[in-house]
């Protein structure tokens, strides 16, 4: 019988995987088409995170800790391309001329807010901060293909592996607070203990945000589907 332990490290190690396919993803998309494939502001907040848990705040799951510098050597080229390439995508002239001192100035502030946020609210696994970034980032993809109205830098593998990759994340986070779980597992048991459990992990934060997370992800999938169908092109051909 699997216990709690390894079913929340495999989910883990999932999530961790395709979050890494999604990276992967869109340095590629970001070159290719040559143009910012994260969001501004979402790569600020995310490579801030990165940096925190690989660099200051030491998460004792080592896999949490290794995933975390991984993620932040990936980013690296995607900071790269917001450099290069995150200018061409800001309408107004003021922005574009001034858009390297607001990528750096957003670093900055995003980095002393989540310093500040994780050791005052003691977390230390980057749960809460996690899902903010998450949900905020899920907010702003689905802005940038509305505000692109384009396809740019953006592709279905894309999205349906940033979604996987925080689907396995909260699944790690439920397994990882469940109480024997193995003991009764079935449908109703997982119900239950995600609404009645409120260790770390599983907040009522956590699963507010989640739900959230998950419906904005699934509409981004749906509306850059239609728009690439709309473009005469094949979802599934464009990597």
């Amino acid at each position: 019988m699997f216990t709690n332990a390894v079913l929340s490290n495999t989910c883990g190690l999932a999530a961790g995987v395709f979050w890494l396919f999604a990276y992967v993803a869109i340095i590629r998309r970001g070159f290719k088409d040559r143009s910012l494939a994260m969001p501004m502001v979402a790569l600020s907040a995310n490579i801030s995170w990165e940096a925190i848990f690989s660099f200051i705040y030491i998460p004792p799951n080592k896999l949490i800790h290794y995933s975390s510098i991984i993620w932040f050597c990936f980013d690296l080229p995607i900071a790269l391309q917001c450099f290069l390439y995150g200018a061409n995508n800001s309408q107004p002239k003021f922005i574009q001329k001034n858009f390297r001192l607001f990528f750096l100035a957003s670093i900055a502030i995003s980095f002393l807010i989540l310093v500040r946020f994780i050791y005052d609210f003691n977390d230390k696994k980057g749960a809460y901060s996690g899902y903010g970034i998450n949900l905020m980032m899920s907010i702003l993809f689905v802005g940038m293909l509305i505000q692109r109205d384009g396809i740019l830098g953006q592709s279905i593998y894309i999205a349906l592996c940033k979604w996987l990759g925080t689907f396995f994340a909260f699944f790690a986070s439920f397994f990882g607070s469940a109480i024997d779980i193995n003991a009764t597992f079935n449908i109703h048991a997982l119900l239950t203990e995600i609404i009645s459990n409120q260790t770390y992990l599983l907040k009522s934060t956590v699963k507010v945000l989640y739900p959230i997370i998950f419906m904005i992800d699934v509409l981004y999938i749906v509306l850059l589907y239609r728009q690439l169908r709309n473009n005469k092109l094949n979802p599934w051909t464009r990597l």
